[in-house]
């Protein structure tokens, strides 16, 4: 079957095999627990390689390569240009290509996966067809004059191909069963390591929270991050996707955040960016109050009902509140981002290990009183919310 290079016409090649290798492994997956003992080392295979691939596109292809949100080491960059091709998603710099364009293009005619144009569109159907900017690399012009993305790019198929035979084979050989090694550490961790990546251009552009913006379709799915190694914090991500985490804080779960903080721990990283907490907390109170401002605008009627009903006094005492925790975290914002660099230059300075350490508990210090503010902010608006609710039973 011919492909033509006409905007919108279906890439056969890249088709055929998404439809087909689900298909193939489901059908394999059924056939193999039906027919063959159960062995736990082709599913150990599989998870193991599941995760190599899985966080080379997101600690790699994405972070590293697409954002730049910091450096690695050639050895790295090599290790995850070889690792990074067994997930069958594309040469760096053909994914990292689409992938900035979905960036500053987002849900527009431009955005190579809108999910405007729907789930299935966003998930796997633009891939099989041919996009405006379909092999148009002007945007990645850095990593084709990077040698090992230049690399990996002219020998692409060459490399997938051999890992993703030779790896299953070679450890079914190691294990005398290269049947069962092929059907899950070959066949099915690819297509997981596919739907899996996939959701995040559809369900998390779809379904979840937007704490951060709701100026584009960026949600935050909780669930889909330890599905996708930290990449279902899709909302944070969009409002700041320089930064190495997507799962800001400590507890999120987030591998590959983890992953490039032990490579910068010893050494084969470096300069990684990081949004300043202040800021993040700042652009999260901000969105809350627009929400809340944009809320009372939609209640309408209901809304100058509620005023009618409701004392003066009343009013005037939840105004106050609300303000005054307004005022509270600004306050305390003001005083992390003097704190947080007080903290920065004292490390530049090379300060007393002590020092260093009081004036990052400081730092915390600040931080816990903006959660404190901002929770009794939201218990503010949550009481306006609630005293208004029998203008809408």
């Amino acid at each position: 079957m011919s492909e033509t290079n006409e905007t919108g016409s279906i890439i056969w090649t890249n088709a055929i095999f998404l439809f087909i290798t689900p298909v193939l492994a489901v059908a394999a997956a059924a056939w193999h627990i039906a027919t063959q003992p159960f062995a736990w080392a082709p599913i150990i295979a599989a998870i193991v390689l599941y995760f190599v691939a899985g966080m080379s596109i997101t600690a790699a292809y994405h972070r590293l390569f697409s954002h730049r949100s910091y450096k690695a080491s050639p050895v790295v960059k090599a290790i995850f240009a070889v690792t990074g091709a067994s997930a069958w998603q594309n040469s760096i710099v053909e994914w990292a290509s689409d992938h900035r364009r979905h960036h500053l293009y987002v849900d527009t005619d431009d955005d190579p996966y809108n999910a405007h144009r729907g789930f299935w569109y966003s998930h796997i159907l633009w891939i099989c067809t041919r996009g405006r900017y379909h092999g148009d690399l002007t945007n990645v012009e850095d990593l084709l004059n990077d040698p090992i993305c230049a690399w990996q790019h002219r020998h692409y198929w060459k490399i997938s191909i051999a890992f993703n035979v030779l790896v299953p084979v070679t450890l079914g050989w190691l294990t005398g069963d290269i049947l069962s090694m092929v059907i899950w550490a070959g066949l099915i961790r690819v297509v997981v390591v596919h739907h899996t990546t996939f959701l995040i251009n559809s369900w998390a552009h779809m379904f979840g929270s937007q704490p951060y913006s709701d100026h584009n379709t960026a949600r935050d799915s909780w669930w889909l991050a330890f599905l996708t190694h930290g990449e279902g914090y899709h909302n944070y991500h969009h409002a700041f996707e320089t930064d190495y985490r997507n799962g800001r804080s400590w507890y999120d779960w987030d591998p590959s955040k983890w992953l490039i903080s032990v490579m910068e721990w010893v050494g084969l990283a470096r300069d990684l960016r990081r949004v300043p907490d202040d800021m993040v907390l700042r652009r999260r109170f901000e969105e809350g109050r627009s929400r809340f401002v944009d809320d009372l605008e939609e209640w309408g009627q209901a809304w100058e009902a509620w005023k009618d009903e409701v004392t003066a006094g009343a009013q005037d005492a939840l105004g106050k509140h609300l303000l005054s925790a307004e005022e509270r975290i600004d306050t305390a914002l003001r005083d992390l981002r003097k704190k947080r660099a007080a903290w920065q230059k004292a490390i530049r300075d090379n300060q007393p290990r002590d020092t260093i350490r009081s004036m990052r508990k400081a730092c915390r210090n600040a931080q816990r009183s903006i959660a404190d503010a901002m929770s009794e902010w939201e218990t503010m608006m949550s009481q306006y919310t609630l005293s208004m609710h029998p203008q809408f039973a």
